[in-house]
């Protein structure tokens, strides 16, 4: 099948092969070139956030408003809002602007040479026909713009729009981030490296844990209900955002999970980094200060655990409640690290067969989970395998399609990808992945709960990661018109995610 990955079924006859560090050196007439795709060469791209930091320049293509994503000599990558249709066919010449404010960056043509769907919108890539881009020139252009329009008006219009007890909030965050910053630095700068210091500073950034976590989830659940009412006001939303950003934002990436998230090193958020540091939960962090910061992450991120925790009981339960020697099937889609397979599979024994499938876009996901899969796969003796299957996003939206050459399954859950999905495309997902359960199956969707103790403002407004955050009814709404015997949505422990069990006849 089309973006399976290349590896065998687990389970199966697998030989794994490695290379010595010495086999690396080698002669000039030895060096391969690029293989596939990359044996063509393309000019080297630039991430966006990379180039511009501080404003990030707007871009119109066809006079529609869009979000630069990256940019070359020769083309750019742009992304569409979420709700948006794209209706340019592959090949067609449209207009190209590239613009700071009233400042033109960039004006001139290009050819769209590919659209394709994903999580935050269309991605459109443009190969210019006007041009080629002056990199160089644009950002000199912008920094330059940027600098002079400081000079001019400050912040002060952008300020109008933020809420001044907003403003407050974030003090208040700060204020508590640096005193812990000042307590923790100067605790660690006081001991060595021995093992007792070691002891002395985890022990400092327990007792600083247990005082500010309360604080930080009051402040926290204050911002959400503040951020709440403009989540409709788009000037009002982006000002928001951009103060966060500027004034929060740079207290928090000193933790990894912070860093990871806002600066998503994979071209999206949540990747299966992120959702290891949660599944791992460990301190980390360069510092004692960043530790604390990543723990305060963790706390955010919490309700990815528990939901996971709440699969891998569904899981368990599928398997339990089934004929002896007939095989549970279960496909996960979206399923980054899958955390829950890989600890229900290291029970001492299985009480029947299972199948797992785990269809993610992301191959290095799949190579993770994969290699974590494999030494219980094997120990089980042939009652467990698994089938990985590497989709791009706009084959994870027909994932109905993906699951024809499959046996009906008992079991199929997306966690993960679903809260980025608009409700028209959510309820044909659901659709398309009802058709394939077997009779008796049951489809499972977990998704961000709507709700003022929820994560709306840590992840929306610090690390600008966009999500829909459901009530229970639009949970509901996603099966509507299904035929199906059951339907139940549940929250998680934290009470920051929902879970939808619908069953099938």
């Amino acid at each position: 099948m089309t973006g399976r990955d290349n590896r065998p079924p687990v389970g199966g006859d697998n030989k794994m092969t490695t290379t010595s560090s010495a086999s690396a050196v080698r002669a000039y007439e030895h060096l391969s070139g690029g293989e596939g795709r990359r044996i063509y060469y393309r000019a080297e791209r630039y991430k966006v956030r990379d180039l511009f930091r501080k404003i990030l320049p707007e871009i119109e293509v066809d006079k529609a408003p869009f979000t630069l994503h990256d940019l070359s000599m020769s083309g750019i990558a742009v992304f569409g809002d979420r709700d948006m249709e794209w209706n340019a066919d592959v090949g067609t010449c449209v207009p190209v602007d590239l613009k700071l404010g009233d400042t033109s960056l960039f004006s001139g043509s290009g050819k769209v040479c590919r659209v394709e769907p994903t999580p935050f919108g269309p991605k459109v890539g443009i190969q210019l026909t006007t041009g080629p881009l002056d990199i160089a020139q644009i950002v000199t252009r912008h920094n330059e713009i940027s600098l002079q329009r400081e000079l001019d008006v400050g912040l002060t219009e952008t300020l109008d729009l933020v809420d001044p007890e907003y403003r407050v909030v974030c003090a208040d965050v700060i204020h508590l981030l640096r005193q812990c910053r000042v307590t923790l630095t100067k605790f660690e700068g006081t001991n060595g490296s021995s093992g007792d210091d070691r002891e002395r500073i985890a022990e400092a950034l327990a007792q600083c844990e247990e005082r500010v976590i309360p604080r930080w989830r009051d402040l926290w659940h204050r911002a959400n209900e503040l951020v709440a009412p403009i989540m409709e006001d788009p000037e009002a939303l982006a000002a928001t955002k951009r103060f966060t950003e500027a004034v929060l934002t740079p207290e928090f990436v000193s933790g990894p999970i912070w860093w990871r998230s806002y600066e998503k090193p994979l071209g999206y958020p949540g990747d299966f980094g992120v959702m290891n540091y949660v599944y791992g939960w460990r301190h980390e962090g360069k510092s004692a200060y960043g530790k604390l910061v990543h723990r305060l992450g963790l706390e955010v991120a919490e309700c990815i655990a528990t939901r996971m925790v709440m699969m891998q009981h569904t899981i368990a339960d599928l398997v339990s409640n089934g004929p002896a020697e007939e095989p549970a099937r279960i496909t996960n889609l979206g399923c980054g690290p899958a955390q829950e397979a890989v600890n229900y599979l290291q029970v001492g024994q299985l009480p029947r067969p299972v199948e797992f499938t785990l269809i993610d876009q992301d191959r290095d996901a799949l190579s993770s989970t994969y290699e974590n899969l494999y030494p219980d796969v094997i120990r089980l003796g042939g009652r467990a395998s698994v089938q990985c299957i590497h989709a791009s996003f706009a084959q994870l939206m027909k994932a109905g399609l993906l699951l024809t050459d499959f046996k009906p399954q008992d079991l199929i859950y997306s966690v993960g990808m679903i809260d980025y999905l608009a409700p028209r495309r959510a309820k044909a997902l659901a659709a398309g992945l009802y058709e394939q359960l077997a009779p008796g199956g049951m489809l499972v969707i977990g998704n961000m709960r709507d709700t003022l103790k929820g994560n709306l403002w840590p992840m929306e407004f610090i690390c600008d990661w966009s999500l829909y955050y459901r009530s229970e009814q639009e949970m509901l709404d996603m099966v509507d018109g299904l035929p199906l015997t059951s339907v139940e949505v549940k929250p998680d422990p934290t009470g920051r995610v929902y879970m939808l069990y619908a069953r099938k006849p």
